[in-house]
């Protein structure tokens, strides 16, 4: 019952802390105001946290801890790259269209956000590139490839959320796909191609 209660605390705590910023420069929120919007003590917030920035921290990676699913697990299964990549694409967008506010303000509103957004996904691609072992056979450095998608995958979907979520998360899971697999250059060199034709 405790942990029930502790959870509960820390989700409004969290919850208030983006209602705050969506409303607040974050030099001017304090303490006060996020337990006011989450109509708890102090005591509470300080049972959680230890301070503002702890608790963004904290409320950042526990956003991130759900964007991917477990890709490596869902690999292993299925033994295709092909499909581990929809199955990463397809979780990462569902979960920023599950949790548009929080990302909507966090890149609206969080100046660091786009980088620590951009390292976690670069880290868990390198970290699903170990796993599977061709990490050795491939043409680039795992730390290139991975750098190179996570900056796909932050814009996309900063841009995204600035058209107000216009396509479903299944048609931007697959446009990044075709981005992943072909690349834009070799995609150009395809319409030129066809325009030729």
């Amino acid at each position: 019952m405790a942990n029930l209660k502790n959870l509960k605390s820390k989700t409004k705590i969290q919850n208030a802390l983006v209602d705050c910023l969506n409303k607040t420069r974050m030099s001017s929120m304090s303490v006060k105001m996020i337990c006011d919007e989450a109509q708890v003590n102090r005591s509470t917030f300080y049972r959680h946290y230890d301070s503002i920035d702890s608790a963004i921290s904290i409320t950042i990676s526990a956003y991130f801890r759900l964007l991917f699913g477990e890709p490596y697990k869902f690999y292993l299964k299925h033994q295709s790259i092909d499909e581990s990549q929809y199955y990463i694409s397809n979780n990462i967008f569902s979960h920023v269209y599950h949790d548009a506010y929080f990302y909507k303000t966090m890149f609206q509103r969080y100046s660091n956000f786009e980088l620590l957004f951009k390292n976690h996904i670069q880290q868990r691609y390198i970290t699903f590139f170990k796993d599977t072992g061709l990490e050795n056979d491939m043409l680039l450095t795992k730390e290139i490839v991975a750098d190179y998608i996570a900056s796909a995958y932050v814009g996309m979907i900063h841009s995204w959320i600035l058209r107000d979520f216009q396509e479903t998360p299944e048609t931007m899971a697959r446009q990044l796909i075709i981005l992943n697999s072909n690349g834009p250059i070799r995609l150009l060199v395809e319409a030129k191609k066809r325009q030729r034709d």
